[in-house]
């Protein structure tokens, strides 16, 4: 059974919807979607899947799906906020998280603003501040952003503005430390490719910064193209990591 909604968040609503099975009692996931994409962005990769052994949740992050943009910067913390607002309208008060690069950057910010709402916490392809990123990546990222502002300004386009902003969480955010997330005192999977954009000494230094971090690195998987594992490794990884005690 799927449910679809919005939710008043201050001035704007967001996005969500529920995938529902037939176990009592099934256990929360909070899926969080990479920069720029909605709620549906696990929908061909391990939604079908964990919908059979949880209580999906899937949102549409501000600025993104049916959800409002706001006022004022996009920001991890703010999205951190709207993320506890629709939790808190849905009765949640424990679940667990899963989220994929920019959506795993928000799980480790809602985590340290929020712990008491997350059991366990599952990344992939995520990183705590700017260095973590390859250096060729970073160079591709901040040209779109300015290419991006360019536009912006000379069209005056609101869309082509949003496009910026969204793009621009990737410039300079988050801004964690390991220190920031060694106060993470949750089971933490940490998940990275072979080739992804994140630097290798980064995801690796997240591990050891997190006293009860696991981390599996996907071989032959860069970035997003680790869901062509999906199947084989990425879904069975997190049903593991998720129901083991």
């Amino acid at each position: 059974m799927e449910n679809y909604g919005m939710i008043p968040v201050g001035d704007i609503e967001i996005e969500y919807g529920i995938y529902e099975n037939d176990h009592e009692n099934a256990h929360p996931l909070l899926l969080l979607p990479c920069n720029g994409c909605d709620m549906h962005g696990f929908d061909d990769n391990v939604l079908p899947a964990l919908r059979e052994r949880f209580r999906v949740i899937c949102v549409s992050p501000r600025g993104t799906g049916r959800s409002g943009r706001g006022e004022g910067k996009l920001t991890f913390e703010r999205m951190a906020d709207d993320l506890k607002a629709v939790l808190d309208a849905l009765g949640v008060e424990k679940t667990f998280i899963f989220g994929f690069s920019d959506g795993g950057n928000l799980g480790f910010v809602f985590t340290l603003r929020y712990p008491r709402y997350v059991e366990k916490l599952a990344v992939m392809g995520s990183n705590i501040n700017m260095f973590g990123t390859n250096h060729t990546d970073e160079i591709g990222i901040m040209w779109k952003y300015w290419r991006l502002s360019r536009r912006a300004k000379q069209t005056g386009d609101p869309q082509i503005a949003l496009q910026r902003d969204i793009e621009g969480m990737m410039v300079g955010q988050p801004k964690l430390s390991f220190r920031d997330i060694a106060a993470i005192r949750i089971p933490v999977l940490n998940i990275f490719g072979q080739h992804d954009m994140i630097r290798r000494a980064h995801s690796r230094h997240i591990t050891r910064a997190i006293p009860d971090c696991r981390e599996l690195m996907v071989i032959g998987g860069g970035h997003s193209t680790c869901f062509r594992q999906t199947d084989t490794v990425i879904t069975p990884a997190l049903l593991q990591f998720f129901t083991d005690a």
